[in-house]
This record gives C-alpha cells, structure tokens and sequence, in this order.
C-alpha cells in the first residue's frame, strides 16, 4: 500500500509570540470556505526538518525535560517520530484570500501543510485523562 499525501499549504512566516501566516495553495483556496466562522483551527504539516536518523526515535523525555519518565513516543507531541507529522492548533485571527494569519503557531516557516481542521465542539473529549507527568507539561507552556 502506498500513501499518497499532497501538500496544500505552507508556514510563510511566524515570529518569537507565534504570530504568522500559513498560505493556502490556489487549487485548495475553496476549501477555505467558511473557515473564519472558527477561533481555531488544526494545522496538520509535515515536519520537514527531521532527519532519517530522527524517524528511528522511539522513546523520549517529554519537551526534553530531564526529570520526566523517558516514555514512549506516541504518548508525546515529540517530533522525532516514525512519521514526523504534526497537529498545531492556533487561533484564527482573520482570513484573507488564500492566507490566513494565526495566534498560537509552533512550525518554522517553509514547514508543508498538508491539511487544515477545524477546532469543532463536536470533536473535543469531555472527559480526559492523563499520566501526572502531562499534568506537570504545563508548567512549560507558553
């Protein structure tokens, strides 16, 4: 089985608060219909900058940090993955055309998107649980 992903966007531009720009490809611009009717949205990318060597990471500190349990990689948002994709969720602040302008946004610039979702009541789990180690992450947010 083959698995055929088309890029449909790209990361132009983002600065150290996390404000940027992701451009829409001109084919795609129709999907973008009613999107500004959302706060959020998903940024699905490919992560572009992960080496071969990187991909054969299974097991990692979470952000790094030292004093966590080094765990599995699919219980962490780590980059270094089998499959380096990414699920950013950023804020909306307007749409113009083909370019939507972000809060929130945590790729580089160049990074491909290969789709975009949006933050959708429907979807979000009532009830979460988490190890005490996800809980302490927090701490490290922005």
């Amino acid at each position: 089985m083959n698995v055929d992903l088309r890029q449909i966007g790209v990361v132009r531009s983002v600065n150290e608060k996390g404000e940027g720009i992701v451009e829409v490809f001109s084919e795609y611009v129709e999907g973008l219909e009613g999107i500004e009717d959302f706060s959020h949205i998903i940024l699905i990318a490919w992560l572009h900058r992960v080496t071969e060597e990187q991909r054969k990471t299974l097991k990692v500190k979470p952000m790094r940090i030292q004093h966590l349990p080094e765990v599995g990689v699919f219980c962490t948002h780590s980059p270094h993955r089998p499959n380096p994709i990414a699920l950013s969720i950023v804020r909306l602040v307007k749409r113009k055309g083909n370019l939507l302008h972000v809060q929130d946004l945590d790729l580089f610039v160049e990074t491909p998107i290969l789709d975009i979702k949006p933050v959708s009541l429907s979807f979000c789990p009532k009830d979460i649980k988490v190890p005490e180690w996800d809980k302490e992450l927090q701490k490290y947010k922005k």
